[in-house]
């Protein structure tokens, strides 16, 4: 068997702290020693430390460093023309030439270093010729090990990992060897929690959302011999796409562009034959950046990391209004323009993005925070952008939703539930700020963070619809959410009105998002007459207010939310709102906070509101509207928001004085 002979007298060479991990995952733990190159990066200093850390928190035992510093010549090769030489691949980008010296000089080091690690070794793993992804020291210890190889005779084994950037150059290496591969499981398990110490330390350079393949595989090249063979089988690949560096012109004469062109054909055509499609790469939104300056002189740079979709959009287009955060983002980045700062946008999923400047103040989404936030100086003042409960209890309570729909019908749905990534936005934020009140407070008070409260911002807002009847309104009501529907209490509230058909219930949210939820409530949802399933209705359509305008009130018994946007826009309709404390409304005396979430106690406040007079009713639906339009607006988020800002500035510059 050809797997414990791979691993006999083992050792695998790798380039960089989680490169280890990423790469050789299925024999992470069965070789006999794990060698680690570069340890130390100047530009990144808290990468070192984070590394050393990490290290130190290792798992296995049988790993050690060389401690030589990185040349961080990254994306310094051309790898649309890649040109190989003895110490790795050639320099070419300008911005990397500096550096240059410094990586010719780390091959003789990882020589000197090497030839000593793997004496007696009989297979050695490390990285491949095209450098996995592209990395240019990964080819560099790549091409020391292969030197290494030709005075010891050891097996030289590396892994299968491709990317978009790298192909090419994986390419122009089939033609010189033959190729022996085997195949193993990844061992996710140990990669996760591995992981999860370069997390915890601020060294993680890889995407987060980075997900193993199931099995990796190793080659060994052999040199071709008399005879052999030189077309038929290769090796599988595990294919990766990352962001390609710029593309740096030369100029061609047209003759060679001619062949160029050919030649791409040729490749295409050939790859095609064997079922696979070469198409040009496509840039990840989400890695972008976007840039504006203030109209007058910038007194310095904010970095926002939220949505940068909206800001993407042509002039002509309109803010989406799916969510109120849309156009959110956009308000948060005017304010700091019209206070005189400059404003860097990032997507909050982007998992790459590298400060490249100094920054003033940082406004982070609670997702990809704390990576960020690390990453930049103490004296950039880090504002987190909460739009959940704290993570911890949000996953608690959607999860006992759940198991107590499983113990009251039996039943389990898969998804209908709300998972808030787990992060440390808090324990990295000088301050935090959110839309919702003091039960959203609550969750977040053991930081001891200062926190600002800051009102909703619906897309749309309503007249009050003054020819409204409520006496003949009184008896129905209305379910209005999005996803997460046992998060968000419809199983509850379809119980409730399904004993009470004298009740009428109408449910707005996206069903076919849900089959499954539907399906175990198919009963309740379509073949139950006091119950009426509209589906999806967009809040700019006058198909909602025309049902806003048949129901007195909307019942949302939720188990966590961040100020309730539904809820608010159907207070801006009139709508009375019976809602659960945690569904983080204020509802004052114009509307009624349910004292459990029982399916008793929901019937119990339908009937009760809907047995008042109906000039009471009036009264509380228009308090209702009043309350909306009064603290809950674009204009007023606006208004509030600057106030923060200019608050959180001055203080700063009183501490600092």
């Amino acid at each position: 068997m050809l797997f414990p002979a791979m691993l006999e007298k083992s050792i695998i060479v790798s380039a960089h702290p989680d490169d280890e991990v990423l790469w050789f995952s299925s024999i992470l733990g069965k070789v006999n020693e794990i060698v680690v190159c570069f340890v130390n990066n100047e530009s990144y200093p808290e990468w070192t430390v984070g590394r050393r850390k990490s290290l130190a928190a290792y798992p296995l035992k049988n790993l050690s460093v060389l401690n030589i510093n990185q040349s961080e010549v990254f994306n310094g090769g051309d790898w649309n023309n890649p040109v190989m030489t003895d110490y790795g691949i050639e320099i070419t980008n300008k911005k990397a030439s500096h550096r240059s010296e410094q990586y010719k000089k780390n091959y003789e080091r990882l020589k000197q270093q090497l030839e000593a690690r793997v004496i007696g070794c009989l297979n050695v793993f490390t990285h491949n010729p095209w450098g996995e992804y592209g990395h240019e020291e990964h080819i560099q210890v790549y091409r020391v090990v292969k030197g290494l190889q030709g005075q010891m005779k050891f097996n030289l084994w590396y892994p299968n990992y491709v990317s978009n950037k790298s192909f090419k150059l994986m390419l122009n290496h089939l033609n010189r060897f033959h190729f022996e591969y085997a195949s193993f499981e990844t061992n996710k398990a140990l990669a996760c929690e591995i992981r999860d110490i370069y997390k915890r330390n601020k060294c993680w350079t890889w995407y987060d959302h980075w997900e193993w393949y199931n099995e990796e595989s190793f080659i060994k090249e052999k040199d071709f011999e008399q005879g052999d063979k030189k077309v038929g089988n290769l090796f599988p690949t595990n294919l990766i796409k990352v962001s390609l560096p710029p593309v740096r012109t030369r100029k061609v004469s047209s003759y060679y562009s001619v062949i160029g062109r050919t030649m791409k054909k040729l490749v295409k055509e050939i790859f095609r034959k064997f079922g696979v499609e070469i198409r040009p790469y496509v840039p990840n939104v989400y890695e972008k950046t976007v840039s504006l300056e203030p109209e007058k002189k910038t007194q310095g740079t904010v970095l926002m990391s939220y949505h940068i979709k909206p800001f993407l959009l042509k002039s002509d287009e309109p803010i989406p209004n799916s969510h109120t955060s849309q156009w959110r983002c956009l308000q948060i980045a005017r304010t700091f323009l019209d206070l005189g700062y400059s404003v860097d946008v990032i997507d909050s999923h982007n998992h790459v993005f590298q400060p490249k400047k100094p920054y003033v103040l940082f406004v982070g989404h609670r997702i990809n925070f704390d990576r960020i936030a690390g990453l930049l100086s103490s004296d950039c003042i880090k504002i987190a952008h909460l739009d959940t409960a704290h993570w911890v209890y949000n996953n608690y309570s959607t999860y006992r939703r759940k198991l107590e729909l499983q113990q009251r019908r039996g039943i389990t749905i898969k998804g209908s539930d709300r998972i808030v990534e787990q992060t440390l936005a808090l324990e990295h934020a000088d301050c935090i700020t959110l839309c919702g009140n003091d039960f959203n407070v609550n969750t977040l008070r053991y930081s001891r963070k200062p926190i600002y409260k800051l009102p909703q911002s619906p897309a749309v807002v309503y007249p009050w619809p003054d020819d409204k009847e409520f006496s003949s309104c009184r008896a129905s009501f209305l379910w209005f959410g999005s996803h997460g529907f046992v998060h968000k209490g419809l199983d509850l509230v379809l119980e409730a009105f399904a004993e009470m058909p004298d009740y009428h219930l109408y449910v707005c949210g996206p069903l076919k998002k849900e089959e499954d939820f539907v399906t175990a409530y198919h009963k309740e949802l379509y073949q139950t007459p006091n119950i009426h399933a509209v589906g999806w209705v967009d809040v700019e359509n006058p198909e909602f207010t025309g049902v806003a305008k048949q129901c007195l009130g909307v019942v949302y018994p939720s188990c966590s939310e961040a100020g309730g946007a539904n809820v608010i826009v159907c207070m801006h309709a009139g709508l009375i709102p019976l809602v659960s404390y945690e569904s983080s409304v204020d509802v004052e005396d114009f509307g009624v906070m349910f004292k459990d979430n029982s399916v008793n106690t929901i019937q119990n406040t339908v009937q009760m509101v809907s047995n008042l007079p109906s000039d009471r009713l009036r009264q509380m639906a228009r308090k209702a509207w009043e309350f909306a339009r009064a603290n809950h607006t674009k204009e007023k988020f606006a208004e509030d928001y600057k106030k923060l800002v200019v608050n959180v500035l001055e203080n700063a510059g009183r501490k600092e004085s």
